[in-house]
């Protein structure tokens, strides 16, 4: 070594080496496929921050026998005083019955009680509406298109389906009872600001990294582009709908609700009119909570077949955004049973690594979801969605773009931003699922 002579060795410390100039990012396929996803559909502006959802359910023709006084559900024509128990109604004789909801019936209609106890069995009681009172107590009168013996007017036949099979009118009859009408719903949310800001001092823009010769500019935006399509993603899947007003400021936020916020709505039987739903067996459940985590192959089908009833008319398919965990578990589930293959057509369309599962009601395509897998109370849930189900509503001229130089002029730093107004629509909530805490497969 010459004194004096700076040298490699001498000034390694400080020396740019080798350094491959790169940065490896751990997010496999995107970290935000929900919101890849919706950039793909369907998508509708809006003027305003809040913005309706109507949607119209063709109603049940349908009820249940309700008790009427300190007997069953039947009553003698015209009265609520108790029929015997048991009692014979023969063919064209009248009887009134009570029931949950006497909306969805008129004159004419032709019913049927399922499987009514009589004396050593049950029978199916089929009849034809007479008389339809509504009130607090809701009733219809009716007469038996076939004679019944022994029929129970006790505790045993309340709560059986009361179901229309059809309509029937004389010839020659001068009208018909008007058919209930019923005005669509409206669900409103909102659209959410999602702003991601990322700055710069004036000096930094001009240094190198050792990974990076131009600076550290393009690596931070990368970072900051990324953090907005999550916070976005999770703001979809898991957001609570409100508007709250500062009190000091006097200023609005909104938060969209997203998909979870959704279902919560549809199981609190308030807003869509549907019975409301608290344990995992009630059959308008859509957030399966699976205390226990263990599941079998029977209570998964009946959660699949529960999923499938409704669909949209595009395609009787679900995406199913699941952690690792959670399909593994479907995966040993259906181990010797059934295969979970590579679906191609999916993945051209989306570019997505998509494994695909036909049931007796449709297909599944299940693609798991980086934050699901990456985080341990999420690793072994899922979410199903019914991708033609959902809209992306954007403000006018704030859809999510990047808007630079927002820094104040005199400020010795650059500062830019990812900045969107937007919001998620989910159309009939029955037609998605949320399930958690799938941990082992039982027998």
């Amino acid at each position: 070594m010459i004194l004096g002579l700076l040298h490699t060795e001498a000034s390694g410390i400080d020396r740019l080496k080798n350094f491959r100039r790169m940065v490896f990012y751990n997010y496999p396929n995107g970290s935000a496929p929900l919101i890849a996803l919706l950039s793909q559909l369907k998508e509708e502006s809006t003027n305003d921050p809040e913005f309706s959802i109507y949607e119209k359910r063709l109603a049940e023709q349908r009820t249940i026998t309700a008790q009427a006084n300190s007997l069953g559900p039947f009553t003698t024509t015209g009265t609520d005083t108790d029929q015997a128990n048991p009692f014979s109604p023969a063919v064209n004789s009248i009887t009134r019955v009570r029931v949950a909801d006497s909306s969805r019936f008129r004159v004419g209609h032709i019913i049927q009680i399922t499987l009514a106890n009589i004396t050593g069995g049950t029978q199916t009681i089929k009849g034809i509406v007479t008389t339809v009172v509504s009130g607090v107590t809701t009733k219809i009168e009716f007469r038996f298109l076939e004679a019944v013996t022994n029929l129970s007017n006790g505790t045993n036949n309340n709560g059986l389906e009361v179901l229309v099979i059809g309509n029937a009118a004389s010839e020659g009859q001068v009208g018909a009872a008007l058919a209930p009408y019923d005005t669509p719903l409206n669900l409103k949310n909102y659209t959410q600001i999602f702003r991601t800001p990322f700055q710069f001092t004036g000096t930094v823009l001009k240094t190198g990294l050792k990974y990076d010769r131009t600076g550290p500019y393009k690596d931070k935006a990368k970072d900051a582009t990324l953090q907005h399509a999550m916070e976005m993603e999770k703001g979809f899947l898991f957001g609570v709908q409100q508007l709250y007003i500062d009190p000091t400021t006097g200023l609005p936020t909104r938060l969209t609700g997203g998909v979870e916020w959704y279902l919560r709505q549809w199981e609190s039987g308030t807003v869509y009119g549907n019975t409301a739903a608290t344990l995992d067996t009630d059959d308008t459940k859509r957030i399966i909570n699976n205390a226990t985590g263990s599941m079998n192959l029977s209570t998964f089908n009946g959660y699949m077949e529960r999923l499938f009833r409704v669909t949209s008319n595009q395609a009787q398919e679900k995406l199913c955004l699941c952690g690792s965990g959670y399909l593994a578990r479907v995966n040993d589930m259906f181990s010797g049973k059934a295969v979970l293959k590579l679906d191609m057509e999916a993945k051209q369309k989306f570019g997505w690594d998509i494994v695909s599962h036909l049931l007796p009601w449709g297909m599944v395509h299940y693609k798991t979801h980086p934050l699901f897998s990456q985080n341990s109370s999420l690793r072994n849930s899922a979410i199903y969605l019914d991708v033609w189900n959902l809209v992306y509503r954007y403000m006018d001229g704030r859809d999510t773009t990047l808007l630079k130089m927002r820094q104040p002029n005199n400020a010795d730093y650059r500062e830019d931003e990812w900045l969107g107004e937007c919001g998620l629509e989910l159309r009939f909530p029955e037609s998605h699922m949320f399930v958690k805490n799938f941990l082992t497969v039982t027998p």
